[in-house]
């Protein structure tokens, strides 16, 4: 288990050595002090897992999420300044996985550390190398391939999970509860915004509007559901 911590607070780095320290006794855990210096030891390192924290200003660390989604795929979480849900919010949409609020509560970064990398090792979806398409829509669970019109789409973990359950299911309505409930366990119903963030990222990659949706469909009071064709 090796975690990639971008943060020069010593509170952050004692968190996540604390926590992760129950459940992965031999992990590794590395420290990076810039933004620089953080997309290279992601390429060279390969972590399991990064953290970011509130070390670099709201506008930096948004900046740094989007810059890490523009080449990998890797488990991200990131600390908050305050509790405010602005700041969480524009975290998830800049391609961040999930987002805490200072103060750190180790066992609840252990919680949401363990369930971002469990749906990490649920994937890929097995399809017997057989790829799913539906339209202009083109996605290989094996290798975690989304294409659009034939174009590249780079999805972050949370946002092809979402995809996956809805084309697993997309026979019927997954109710905000039970998405929430398979992204975040049984704490996911906290989670409804979170998952409408998500979702909107998610369609704003794949070309869909709430309006005129051509893949995820909003039933009203219910839930979404994926439009096969």
């Amino acid at each position: 288990m090796k975690i990639l911590v971008a943060d020069k607070d010593s509170d952050t780095l004692e968190a996540v050595d604390s926590c992760c320290t129950i459940r992965w006794p031999h992990r590794e855990l590395l420290s990076a002090q810039d933004a620089d210096s953080l997309m290279i030891m992601i390429e060279q390192e390969a972590p399991d897992l990064v953290v970011v924290g509130t070390d670099f200003s709201p506008e930096l660390g948004i900046t740094i999420c989007q810059q890490i989604r523009s080449f990998s795929a890797v488990p991200l979480i990131t600390v908050a300044a305050t509790e405010g849900e602005d700041e969480v919010i524009r975290a998830l949409g800049a391609g961040a996985d999930d987002c805490l609020s200072r103060p750190i509560r180790p066992l609840e970064l252990l919680a949401r550390i363990v369930a971002l990398l469990r749906r990490a090792q649920k994937l890929p979806l097995v399809t017997h190398g057989q790829p799913f398409v539906s339209g202009e829509l083109f996605i290989d669970f094996d290798t975690y391939e989304v294409r659009v019109e034939g174009a590249r789409v780079r999805l972050t973990l949370t946002e092809f999970e979402i995809l996956r359950c809805l084309v697993n299911n997309s026979k019927s309505v997954m109710s905000h509860t039970q998405l929430a409930h398979l992204l975040w366990g049984e704490d996911g119903q906290g989670s409804r915004n979170a998952l409408k963030v998500h979702i909107q990222h998610l369609r704003n990659k794949l070309g869909d509007t709430a309006k005129h949706p051509h893949y995820i469909l909003s039933e009203r009071g219910l839930g979404y559901r994926f439009a096969a064709s």
